[in-house]
């Protein structure tokens, strides 16, 4: 064991993209050049706080992903469970001592979704429809927590919005995923209990939401035409999407993946949004 093991089960391009939330999160919310000490601390705060719920997440899961997920470090016996365990505490721990140094609301919600990253690895992941809403919710303050650091929550609370029904949608869609997994080990996740079925129906639903609410920064007057421009063609792939979960609900794999990419451009987008009516 050595530390590509380390780094490897923490999932560092998962960790990296929170980390990149809450470094939008603050941008968009107008963080600038004399905020950026705590920009830098709550970036690694969400990276380290990320690092040890993907962790922890493998421990519990450890069983489960013998069938679905083998080649991962747990698996295939690359480091034990206990120092998988003890590893995931620590990086909790570094979190929160990050977060201490932005200030105390900071430090109030790691040490809050660290509490609940926990919960959902033991117990909440396993239960039908909460742990997805659990880690939706705890995926969307990410860019809250940037505006925590900047004292400012322009603009961030829609975006929050827009990951959270898109990615309830994509974890709804990785559930439909892993059900034979989780069946055979009897985790009753939303498709063991209704079917894939219904379930493709309301991750579509969800998702149709977050297409919607991507026009809002346009509407409310947040931003402008150049804003309604760029978003256009995102919204275009989400109907995409959209369109395969009716009828291409055979590969669920791709569709999360499309999901997830969607995503991506959401934040560059803002991002991009954000900077241009700085300057303008």
């Amino acid at each position: 064991m050595g530390v590509k093991e380390f780094i490897e089960i923490t999932r560092p391009s998962n960790a990296l993209f929170s980390g990149v939330a809450v470094l939008i999160g603050a941008l968009v919310a107008g963080g600038g050049f004399l905020d950026i000490f705590k920009i830098i601390l709550v970036f690694f705060v969400a990276i380290f706080a990320c690092a040890g719920g993907n962790t922890i997440n493998d421990y519990f899961d450890y069983e489960i992903d013998k069938i679905n997920a083998p080649k991962r470090v747990l698996p295939r016996g690359a480091m034990s469970l206990k120092t998988a365990y003890i590893f995931s505490i620590i990086l909790f721990v570094i979190s929160c001592l990050f977060a201490f140094m932005v200030n105390y609301l900071a430090f109030s919600i790691c040490v809050a979704a660290c509490f609940l990253m926990y919960l959902y690895a033991m117990t909440l992941k396993r239960k039908p429809f909460s742990g997805n809403l659990l880690v939706s919710f705890l995926t969307s303050i990410t860019f809250i927590y940037g505006g925590t650091a900047v004292g400012s929550y322009r603009g961030v609370i829609i975006l929050a919005l827009i990951s959270f029904f898109a990615m309830v949608s994509r974890e709804l869609v990785k559930d439909i995923e892993d059900l034979k997994g989780d069946v055979q080990k009897g985790a009753k996740t939303l498709p063991a209990i209704i079917g894939g079925q219904k379930t493709f129906r309301l991750a579509f639903f969800f998702l149709l939401v977050a297409a919607f609410l991507l026009y809002v920064p346009f509407i409310t007057g947040l931003y402008g035409y150049i804003y309604l421009g760029i978003v256009t063609p995102v919204v275009i792939f989400v109907f995409y999407i959209l369109y395969t979960l009716l009828k291409n609900n055979k590969a669920p794999g791709k569709i999360q993946r499309n999901i997830k990419k969607a995503m991506y451009l959401v934040l560059l987008i803002f991002l991009l949004s954000a900077l241009i009516y700085r300057i303008m």
